[in-house]
């Protein structure tokens, strides 16, 4: 074919063969370089001769040809002439992402995870080199016949011109990072979204804000958290935590990589346990009447803070969850399993202790605390992160710490418990609390088995101290390895727990991995 009026190949040198694929931005084929005698990929983008687009669109490209890396496809030349821009790339035999999935079904998350640490390394290379992608999605991955998982079309989003809805720099819509829809600024967090958003794909079969059109689900990716993952099992709460709104809450790609490591080292026969972790919370009364569930918006907002309070990333845990599926059932201590038994008192918020100023550690103090904390040893043997003015209070076990308005308190209780069945001793608690009538109102959200070297469980739930208070609560069993459990226990206000989540986190983190 003519190419620009003179001659059949590109730039007089790449002999156009076949279409291999095509979409809104272009079409991309195979052919031969004539002078190198090696077969390329073509990208053909049509981009009028006036676009502003076209000096940024030449220096991504020139900047994605310095990336020297595995898992990013090579750009090799870019032509331009007569309105059209041609990107001549390395030629990958493969299939994408994209096409596994519609050709395949959704992979299993063991596999994903495999992928989704490949790509993860090929986006770190370029960020490191100050490449962006901008338009990370499961078209734009390949699944190369030698074995290798290639990211393509690095910067390339930036071609677009004269289509219809957004602004085309942004790439597609299923994929775009909220940030970059408000036009705010964007930076390698948001293609971190959008890998999370690929990574939902590829284990769930939809996008996470699937709906019947474009514009509504744009306007649900803009104002609603994602659609609780059904089968993503262990890769949950990382879905969760990568496609919150505000860039500055997603984790960073190296927390990204230690938690996919974690997944794909976890056993494989635990994926259908895992897949429960997301599903819809219900609760019960003491009485054993169910109580009523949220409303669609609030169950979603409350499985996405539960995902990402699940997920212990500092030390490398996973969440085996088991959802409140059922009405909890009430029963008598006696019918309780002999570890539960065992249980120490119930764990109080900062109550009758007198609370004192946390004095900050001088010595082997972390190197990496977030800013405005102070790294505090206990004298009752433990350390732990807190925010600078928090104060210290000790009820009997517990040494409870608060925020200087009192409206937070995390619960740090050394028990003599030791049991091999870390979730059954929350479902021993959980009868008890209800048997005894101590949680009014009580709806659970989550309780689940975390996967740490000595045990672990965590329990969420929500509860009625009065008619006008709803108190949201999380209670973590942290065993320690030499016959002591560490219980901690982070109480709020339900409607104080969205604007305290990253506290939390950082809270069971930091102390999680100085243990």
């Amino acid at each position: 074919m003519a190419v620009d009026g003179t001659d059949d190949r590109v730039g007089g040198r790449y002999r156009l063969l076949e279409v291999v694929g095509s979409g809104g931005m272009g079409r991309v084929w195979r052919a031969e370089d004539d002078l190198l005698l090696r077969t390329v990929a073509v990208k053909e983008v049509a981009v009028p001769s006036a676009a502003p687009l076209v000096s940024e669109a030449m220096r991504e490209a020139r900047a994605a040809a310095r990336l020297d890396h595995p898992g990013v496809v090579k750009v090799f030349d870019v032509v331009w002439r007569r309105g059209r821009c041609w990107i001549v790339m390395e030629y990958v035999p493969s299939r994408s992402l994209q096409q596994v999935i519609r050709d395949d079904g959704p992979l299993p998350v063991h596999q994903a995870a495999r992928i989704g640490l490949r790509m993860l390394a090929a986006l770190r290379a370029a960020h490191a080199a100050g490449v962006l992608h901008r338009d990370v999605k499961p078209d734009n991955v390949l699944l190369a016949a030698d074995g290798r998982v290639v990211l393509t079309d690095f910067g390339l989003a930036t071609f677009g011109a004269g289509v219809d809805g957004p602004d085309p720099r942004l790439g597609s819509p299923s994929f775009i990072a909220p940030e970059r829809l408000r036009a705010a600024d964007a930076g390698a967090a948001s293609d971190l979204w959008s890998f999370g958003a690929t990574l939902y794909a590829a284990v769930e079969g939809r996008t996470p804000f699937a709906r019947a059109d474009a514009g509504t689900a744009l306007r649900a990716l803009l104002d609603e958290p994602p659609d609780p993952p059904v089968r993503a099992g262990a890769m949950a709460p990382l879905l969760l935590d990568l496609l919150v709104k505000d860039p500055a809450e997603r984790p960073g790609a190296a927390e990204v990589d230690a938690r996919l490591r974690a997944i794909v080292s976890g056993p494989a026969e635990l994926d259908a346990r895992l897949r429960g972790i997301v599903s819809g919370p219900a609760g019960a009364r003491p009485d054993g009447a169910a109580v009523g569930e949220a409303p669609p918006r609030t169950r979603r907002v409350r499985l996405v803070l539960a995902g990402t309070a699940a997920l212990l990333t500092a030390a490398g845990l996973i969440v085996i969850g088991q959802r409140s599926d059922e009405r909890a059932r009430t029963v008598t201590p006696a019918a309780m399993m002999s570890e539960a038994l065992a249980a120490p008192p119930r764990i109080g918020a900062c109550g009758p202790g007198t609370p004192a100023p946390v004095t900050a550690a001088d010595r082997n103090v972390p190197t990496r605390l977030p800013a405005g904390w102070v790294w505090f040893r206990d004298p009752s043997g433990f350390a732990l992160a807190l925010p600078a003015g928090w104060r210290r209070a000790v009820t009997g076990n517990d040494v409870c710490f608060s925020d200087p308005q009192g409206r937070r308190a995390f619960t740090v209780t050394m028990s003599p418990v030791v049991t091999r069945r870390p979730l059954a001793y929350w479902q021993g608690r959980e009868r008890a609390d209800l048997a005894a009538g101590s949680l009014p109102g009580y709806a659970r959200i989550s309780m689940g088995v975390l996967l740490l070297r000595d045990g672990g469980a965590d329990w969420e739930y929500t509860w009625r101290p009065d008619s006008d208070t709803v108190r949201h609560e999380r209670r973590v069993l942290l065993a320690v390895g030499d016959g002591r459990s560490y219980l901690l226990r982070w109480a709020v206000t339900d409607a104080d727990w969205p604007a305290s989540r990253a506290l939390q986190r950082h809270l069971v983190d930091l102390f999680a991995s100085a243990r």
